[in-house]
């Protein structure tokens, strides 16, 4: 059932105020339902991106889905992962990591993988991704923690389909009527929770 978000209208504040209540209602959750629903999106998420040669996932943070079992099901599929470190100018590149590569914390706190520059893809380059998000809507339209990285790192998959695979991760109770999408807000082409698979519809040109 979508989170009842009706006290809130458009607007910077309104999506602020948005923001918090979701991480709120995430940040109530159980460490046994975080790894309980973690697992049940990994099994469904997947067929989704079994065949991404070049996958971007993310290292979780708090009560954000735990994707490492997925990761670690396509690692063993031998796809290349990767994750992203924030770059000047405030967008990402994506680094290679598996079970041996060095792990360092940045700036947010948040892990990211070491590797020489030589081997970062830019997100065009990816063949599919796994991102995280604080809220969504039946639209797939994605609230993220408010910095906008990915917004502008896949700017170019805004109005269009093409590369990557924008597959988010979510909790049921993630859930809004809307997240009072902004133009520069990057729809996701399939968001995935415990219970089912949403799938943006493109509308026709």
């Amino acid at each position: 059932m979508a989170h009842d978000n009706t006290v809130y209208e458009s607007g910077n504040d309104a999506r602020h105020l948005l923001r918090q209540t979701l991480r709120n209602a995430r940040t109530s959750m159980s460490a046994n339902d975080v790894e309980k629903h973690s697992l049940a999106i990994a099994q469904r998420a997947y067929p989704l991106v079994s065949d991404a040669r070049q996958l971007a996932g993310y290292f979780a943070l708090g009560c954000e889905v735990n994707v490492a079992p997925l990761i670690d099901q396509c690692q063993a599929n031998d796809q290349l992962t990767y994750a992203p470190v924030v770059k000047e100018g405030n967008t990402m590149s994506f680094v290679p990591f598996n079970g041996n590569t060095q792990i360092a914390i940045n700036r947010y706190g948040i892990k990211e993988p070491i590797a020489e520059e030589s081997n970062y893809l830019l997100p065009d380059q990816l063949d599919a991704v796994l991102m995280p998000l604080v809220g969504f809507d039946s639209q797939c339209n994605r609230m993220g923690m408010g910095g906008g990285y990915y917004d502008r790192s896949f700017s170019h998959r805004r109005a269009s389909t093409g590369k990557p695979l924008l597959v988010g991760v979510a909790f049921d109770l993630q859930e809004v009527e809307s997240v009072h999408a902004d133009w520069w807000d990057v729809p996701l082409d399939y968001i995935v929770t415990e219970t089912r698979i949403i799938q943006r519809v493109f509308a026709p040109t």
